[in-house]
């Protein structure tokens, strides 16, 4: 799918996955947005991980619009959204979340994408260290549970 055509379902849906509290981005990741002339919305979680400071819940990103304002620099976890690796007993599987988006990426787009999640670190994908605030987090998992479902990708 194009990134115009993305945009256009992720507005029709008002975003919901960018109101899950923002991705995770690697040092590298977070020097890029920054380089691009993004304002500083990271907190460093640990070595290589950075997180968004929460706003209620929401990318700090997201514009009034309902669309990415780092589209062009957005990192791996968002490129390859609804594509998620996921760890069961040390071993990686992969996840579609069902958004709006889901019913539009053909077999190649998810191929794609799962190639893109592979290269996730462990640390941005596995059992994820934050330093967001428990009220926050709360509303972030909240969300999360009533607008998605998944599903396991072989």
């Amino acid at each position: 799918m194009k990134a115009k055509e993305v945009l256009l379902v992720c507005r029709k849906c008002k975003a919901k996955c960018c109101k899950i509290g923002g991705s995770d981005f690697t040092e590298s990741e977070m020097r890029t947005v920054l380089k691009a002339g993004h304002k500083n919305f990271f907190d460093k979680v640990e070595k290589n991980h950075y997180e968004l400071k929460s706003k209620m819940g929401r990318c700090s990103y997201l514009t009034k619009e309902l669309s990415c304002g780092i589209h062009k620099v957005r990192p791996l976890m968002c490129r390859c959204w609804p594509v998620y690796p996921e760890y069961k007993k040390n071993k990686k599987q992969y996840v579609v979340i069902q958004c709006p988006l889901t019913p539009y990426l053909s077999k190649k787009n998810l191929e794609i994408m799962k190639k893109q999640a592979s290269k996730l670190p462990r640390n941005l994908s596995g059992d994820i260290k934050t330093n967001l605030p428990k009220k926050d987090l709360d509303l972030i998992i909240k969300r999360f549970n009533k607008f998605f479902k998944t599903k396991r990708l072989r």
